[in-house]
């Protein structure tokens, strides 16, 4: 590969240092299965309503298990990562003290008081970009996808859907297609970087210069 087409040292560094969140195929198996249970649950579903719950339970097991079998076909092809002890400790508590509080308060906010627009559009949309910037930055397909949950906010409103239920099973749809398309254009955004590694064990952090 000639030095013009390879990429910065601190875009590679970025990348191994996230690793396991640029497999983009672990995640494709996740959306699917939100997809289905969106659609399932939605008004207009021929799904009876005693195979709801069977169904998102077997959807939920299948995406586990192909998220496992991607993961091992990364191991695989790329290499495994081992991370430095305490990197990611601050992204891991603003996620668990900041980000998932919020989106479960705006979800029961929507589910609640059913207003006309979704605050939880805008909590997930917040959440997708905090998501993208903590996890090695780029991947621009992420602001397009919370550019399409603030808009998501305003469905209620005009009629897209009903305010409650009917308006968070929308935003369960959107981040289940976010998840499969987002995961593909991951996986290939990871192709790119890293296109000749394969079986390689390497160390998040290797040639930085500090």
């Amino acid at each position: 590969m000639s030095t013009a087409q390879t990429p910065p040292l601190e875009r590679i560094n970025a990348v191994t240092a996230n690793f396991f969140f640029w497999q983009g195929l672990r995640w494709v198996p996740m959306g699917a299965a939100l997809l289905i249970v969106a659609w399932s649950f939605s008004a207009n579903t021929p799904v009876p309503e005693t195979w709801k719950s069977p169904l998102l339970i077997v959807a939920m097991i299948a995406a586990l298990a192909l998220s496992v079998a991607a993961g091992r076909w990364y191991d695989r092809s790329f290499g495994r990562v081992r991370g430095i002890p305490g990197q990611h400790a601050r992204r891991t508590r603003t996620k668990w003290l900041v980000v998932y509080p919020a989106v479960l308060v705006a979800l029961v906010i929507d589910g609640w008081l059913r207003l006309p627009v979704l605050v939880s559009g805008i909590a997930f949309a917040a959440s997708i970009e905090a998501y993208r910037r903590s996890t090695g930055g780029g991947r621009r397909h992420y602001i397009v996808a919370s550019a399409v949950f603030v808009a998501a906010t305003f469905a209620p409103l005009l009629g897209m859907t009903t305010p409650g239920a009917h308006a968070i099973n929308l935003l369960v749809g959107l981040l289940g297609a976010t998840y499969v398309v987002g995961g593909i254009l991951d996986h290939l955004e990871l192709k790119r970087i890293l296109p000749d590694v394969v079986d390689a064990e390497t160390i998040a952090g290797a040639g930085s210069t500090r």
